[in-house]
């Protein structure tokens, strides 16, 4: 794993922080969203004000009630809205690929040391239980290549999701509504008079609109899924972690417990005694190393 590139620790990442809801909006985006709007709706929607005929020959009219009736274009709306969709999901990808890579670079530069020397009360150096210390060692080579979580940002990119789709759906419902019309009037300037305009295979776009419709409620919907299932996961998770945590100090207390209590036995089985020192203060005497500061006799 320590030789991985930045986009396996991006597709790790991603599949431990996305649930499997998400993922199958993500399918659903891109395997039938997209394909709709690009295979369907665009050759549908290529020659739309070419065929949107009015019974009128006064210049400009045609293209004034075209305006009217399409503000926007209903393949450029489609198109829009998708990609805004997505923009959420790509923000939280680049956040995850940057995290994940700045994780991998900070734990290759620095080295987990497993073995350190520490003084004891009597000056004496002692090295660290093979055991703890290798215990440790093993956290440390798991920190370094743990998954960070990213539960949080994915929470807050549901919600940015819900949003937009919410605000696209309300957007799409006063622009166009549900049905195109077979036939749309209009009386703007530079028209003299009430103009009737007839658009091109109504019946063909009325059922792609109501299917873009309802392509759009279900996003929504597994967005919604989503964001409950993400915070309950959330929840879940913490929760586990806190036990864990809990777990994992009490048996550290534990084990610097049982260290201390056979360093001091070990002392005391080799001999060693308390003296008094000058100030009246008693010292911890120990046998006569190279390692110890202090003589090990008495005055």
């Amino acid at each position: 794993m320590e030789n991985s590139d930045a986009f396996s620790f991006l597709l790790i990442a991603l599949s431990y922080n996305v649930t499997i809801i998400g993922k199958i909006w993500l399918a659903t985006v891109i395997f039938l969203r997209f394909m709709v709007i690009f295979l369907a709706a665009y050759p549908l929607y290529q020659d739309e004000q070419e065929r949107f005929i009015c019974n009128t020959l006064q210049p400009g009219c045609s293209n004034v009630c075209y305006d009217l009736f399409a503000p926007i274009s209903h393949f450029r709306f489609w198109l829009i809205q998708t990609l805004f969709v997505l923009l959420p999901y790509v923000v939280f990808g680049i956040c995850v690929l940057h995290s994940m890579v700045r994780h991998v670079v900070k734990a290759s530069s620095s080295p987990y040391s497993p073995f350190k020397e520490r003084k004891t009360l009597t000056g004496c150096k002692i090295t660290k239980d093979f055991k703890s210390a290798a215990r440790k060692n093993k956290i440390g080579r798991r920190n370094e290549t743990a998954v960070l979580d990213f539960s949080r940002a994915y929470i807050i990119h549901l919600i940015l999701r819900i949003l937009i789709e919410s605000g696209f759906g309300t957007g799409h419902y006063y622009l166009f509504g549900f049905f195109v019309p077979k036939r749309f009037s209009c009386d703007r300037f530079p028209c003299t008079s009430f103009v009737d305009c007839y658009i091109s295979r109504p019946t063909e776009k009325s059922i792609m609109m109501l299917f873009i419709w309802g392509l759009g409620g279900f996003s929504f919907l597994l967005s919604l899924v989503d964001l409950i299932f993400a915070l309950r996961t959330n929840g879940v998770r913490n929760h586990r972690n806190k036990l864990l945590l809990q777990k994992f100090n009490s048996e550290e207390e534990g084990s610097l417990d049982q260290q201390q209590d056979d360093n001091i036995a070990g002392t005391i089985h080799h001999g060693s005694m308390a003296i008094p020192d000058d100030g009246g203060k008693c010292l911890l005497a120990c046998e006569a190393t190279e390692d110890c500061p202090f003589p090990a006799t008495m005055t």
